[in-house]
């Protein structure tokens, strides 16, 4: 067998690689954690959150957290190259992965690219890989390597046309994300989510549980701590103007939201980094 996968990433190596390439098994993608993947020979069918995606040498696969996923066939002379990072290591970047990016990755996560796009990825996988392995790894040159990365792929999404046929229950759910990552700052009830999607606030969180494995809150918890994160780190603001921000009552229910989340205070995350 000839079958060769490199794998690298910003994230706890302790947790793991992702098993690409294991054929039947299942699998969920960490929560908070993004994998890019390119293949380079050979050729791939996958089963992403229920919808079969056949991958072949040029293709492109951006796999957001949670997608179920499983990898049912693969040829003998399959290789890839796979970058994974936490959203815990780009906190210093506003966010990157925009709402209309993740809405079209959640419909389409892969696309076949040219010659020139699949070159011009693979030297970017390169050129972070070999500064990831350096002995002499810079953690700042790795995280500007990949800010240029994401900025790119989101460039390739935008203009990437996506028609896939999803259920009432998928739509739901891919619609409530898209709401989520504009909306999480200032809204923090289910009832806005439901309404603007014009069902009722069970359903929604009825859906959600059903389709993600997740709740409500959990998932409005999650983003909130990602925005606050960036805010801490890439920005002065004390913690009274970020809990404003992000319309908690006051700066001490905000502290203790994130220390439970987070296991630290505000201001011990800030100085921590």
């Amino acid at each position: 067998m000839n079958r060769r996968i490199t794998h690298f990433g910003m994230t706890d190596p302790r947790q793991g690689l992702p098993p690409f390439i294991l054929t039947d098994h299942t699998w969920r993608t960490p929560i908070g954690r993004v994998h890019f993947l390119l293949i380079t020979q050979g050729n791939t069918l996958m089963e992403i959150d229920g919808h079969q995606h056949t991958l072949c040498e040029g293709s492109f696969l951006f796999l957001l957290p949670n997608m179920l996923v499983r990898t049912l066939s693969q040829s003998y002379d399959l290789c890839l190259q796979c970058l994974f990072f936490d959203f815990d290591f780009i906190t210093d970047f506003p966010l990157l992965l925009k709402a209309e990016i993740s809405h079209k990755v959640a419909y389409a996560p892969n696309f076949t690219t040219d010659t020139h796009t699949a070159n011009l990825l693979r030297r970017y996988f390169e050129f972070i890989y070999d500064r990831y392995t350096s002995p002499e790894s810079n953690e700042e040159i790795i995280k500007g390597l990949l800010f240029s990365l994401i900025l790119e792929v989101n460039r390739l999404y935008t203009h990437e046309e996506t028609t896939v046929r999803i259920s009432r229950s998928d739509e739901i759910t891919d619609r409530f994300f898209f709401l989520l990552h504009r909306h999480c700052k200032e809204e923090h009830n289910a009832a806005f989510y439901a309404g603007k999607l014009c069902i009722s606030d069970k359903h929604l969180m009825r859906t959600i549980r059903q389709k993600t494995g997740q709740t409500f809150h959990f998932w409005l918890s999650d983003f909130l701590m990602r925005e606050a994160k960036i805010l801490l780190k890439s920005t002065d603001r004390s913690i009274q103007e970020i809990a404003e921000t992000l319309h908690f009552p006051n700066s001490s229910f905000f502290a203790r939201f994130f220390r439970k989340h987070e296991g630290l205070s505000p201001l011990q995350f800030r100085k921590s980094r």
